[in-house]
């Protein structure tokens, strides 16, 4: 790894490469001045980013709710929209847990499945996080038990740590730090360089590789294509284009796949789409994600096991953990059609346990003609950031800060398609695993 000796790269401090990390690595020092997105994109020629609204346009108020039912049956969660009971949200299980994000000044009401009795309902608020459902008056054993009590204490921990720091904590509250890598921002516009072995795949013939010391191929069983991978190294650089504190810590990343490992991976993502659902255990659908998505495994083809490798050096972390069994969920793809979208979502969410998504690597396969950002409205102190990139390029950012908290800065939305079709895919990363 090399640095400029001029910098202050306090934040390299994150930095956890695994042991024996293939790739060369540069650390980008900062740009002089610092650039903001309008800079980004003058300067460098930088445009797959911009600010959502203009100085002193109102940001973003969503916020991260966590819900503990402590009754001893499951309860039925809506949101109070007007309706009779509302709009369904899923269930929280007995003496369980679940998280939403939601807004301030709205409602929650939590209803008993069995009798259809209002067990209770919740005002959301702005500095509150937390929110108990308490046991019946005669419950003793739960009124008394290690679990409720924790949980009380939980709720005065994340007032606060809201009172001192002025963001809610959303892991679960005696969460350490992350033990896997995070890469340094600095300032908007650093840019770090990985190099990477792992080639891209290609659409070619046997021929094409012959002058290369080894090859491999691959052919598309629906489409015939004949697929050749390269041996020579890749540079991929990652932008900074948002940073804490102002607001989550994303980086742009263009040309991480070619054009035949994206058509690959669309190819293989059409056999396996089917309705997205939101929330836990299977989940259930909802009007706030109106697209279809399905999942590849890392083994499922030779390419798909070289764009995994390929993930591993570009998030500096250990290529064998990147798989399903260990800390990475299997590759998600996403297919939007005229105006689908998901609505503002976290990633990640406090199942009541220290292992939580740390990172998402976003890939934009096939962009659509118009529409279908990907945004972060709490990004650039309110001001927001809305990013595309074009077909092969990935957005990667982090769900979770140094200290262990889930970022609520990290806040995202699949923006709806105006026109043509979007394709993306990406990886889940969980921190210390899955």
């Amino acid at each position: 790894a090399s640095a400029s000796e001029n910098g202050d790269y306090s934040s390299c401090s994150l930095m956890k490469l695994p042991a024996g990390y293939p790739a060369n690595l540069t650390i980008g020092a900062w740009p002089e001045p610092e650039l903001d997105l309008d800079g980004l994109a003058s300067e460098k020629g930088f445009t797959y980013a911009e600010y959502m609204r203009g100085k002193g346009g109102q940001p973003q108020r969503a916020l991260g709710a966590k819900f503990r039912n402590f009754r001893r049956t499951a309860l039925e969660m809506y949101w109070d929209d007007g309706s009779d009971p509302g709009m369904y949200s899923g269930q929280v299980p007995a003496l369980g847990r679940t998280a939403t994000t939601t807004y301030d000044g709205h409602a929650f009401k939590f209803v008993d499945p069995r009798t259809k009795e209002l067990v209770s309902r919740m005002e959301m608020r702005s500095d509150t996080h937390m929110y108990i459902i308490d046991p019946l008056e005669d419950d003793y054993r739960t009124l008394n038990s290690p679990e409720y009590l924790k949980a009380k204490e939980e709720a005065t921990f994340l007032r606060n740590y809201y009172d001192t720091h002025g963001i809610p904590w959303l892991s679960v509250h005696d969460r350490p730090g992350p033990i896997l890598n995070m890469w340094p921002a600095d300032r908007v516009g650093q840019s770090h360089q990985v190099v990477t072995k792992h080639g891209f795949w290609y659409e070619g013939e046997k021929e094409d590789a012959e002058k290369k010391s080894s090859w491999a191929s691959w052919s598309e069983p629906k489409s015939g294509k004949k697929l050749v991978k390269s041996d020579e190294s890749l540079a991929l650089n990652l932008t900074v284009v948002s940073k804490n504190p102002e607001g989550p810590r994303v980086f742009l990343i263009e040309n991480l796949l070619s054009e035949a490992e994206c058509d690959h991976i669309i190819e293989h993502g059409e056999q396996v789409i089917a309705k997205s659902f939101v929330g836990q255990d299977g989940g259930f659908e909802s009007r706030t994600r109106t697209s279809l998505n399905g999942w590849l495994t890392r083994t499922r083809t030779e390419v798909l096991d070289t764009v995994h490798a390929r993930f591993a050096d570009v998030l500096g972390i250990d290529n064998d953990l990147l798989r399903s069994g260990k800390n990475a969920e299997e590759l998600q793809v996403v297919r939007y059609q005229q105006s689908q979208e998901y609505q503002p979502h976290h990633d990640f969410s406090d199942q009541g346990r220290a292992e939580q998504r740390f990172l998402t690597l976003l890939l934009y396969i096939s962009p659509p003609e118009a529409g279908g950002y990907t945004s972060f409205p709490k990004a650039n102190n309110g001001r927001g950031l809305r990013v595309k990139p074009p077909k092969g390029s990935g957005v990667l950012f982090y769900s979770m800060r140094p200290d262990g908290n889930g970022d609520d800065l990290s806040l995202h939305a699949g923006e709806p398609v105006r026109k043509g079709v979007k394709w993306i895919c990406n990886l889940w990363v969980w921190d210390p695993k899955r």
